[in-house]
């Protein structure tokens, strides 16, 4: 389930609506009365149990954020002493956005993501190409297979 970005609360259909050229992925309690763009609705379960369903899509967005993004950015806010309602304000984002992102139940967009690593002069995403190497630092038993394979 996916949550609505207006009110947060989770729902299985979404309703695309364009808002001043932004889109907004909503609920939909939220989409009514305004010009829905396209709808994604979940699929519903078969009565077989042969049914198949589609892996949900993973957005870019998803896989460039560090696992630990949330407190990443409060700690440099509240390390660099800065209220959450001034950042809002410096970001031209909403304070609840902010909160809910701190709190790690929303993600923010690319461009979100790149306003807060240079306002807050962190780095919260990583290149997915680049698999992270672990060094071993104990003592060294010989060689592995994984020594071998990359």
């Amino acid at each position: 389930m996916e949550e609505c970005e207006l009110c947060g609360r989770p729902t299985k259909d979404i309703y695309v609506l364009n808002v001043e050229n932004v889109e907004l992925r909503t609920c939909a309690s939220c989409a009514k009365g305004k010009k829905v763009v396209r709808t994604e609705l979940e699929p519903q379960p078969q009565r077989l149990s042969t049914a198949h369903y589609r892996p949900k899509k993973v957005r870019e967005e998803d896989k460039l954020l560090v696992d630990n993004y949330a407190s990443a950015i409060r700690n440099a806010r509240e390390g660099m002493k800065i209220p959450l309602k001034v950042l809002a304000e410096m970001l031209n984002e909403k304070e609840h956005l902010l909160l809910r992102i701190e709190e790690g139940k929303t993600m923010p967009t690319i461009e979100l993501t790149k306003r807060l690593e240079k306002a807050l002069k962190i780095k919260i995403t990583e290149d997915p190409k680049e698999p992270e190497k672990k060094f071993n630092a104990g003592k060294s038993q010989g060689a592995t297979l994984g020594d071998f394979v990359e």
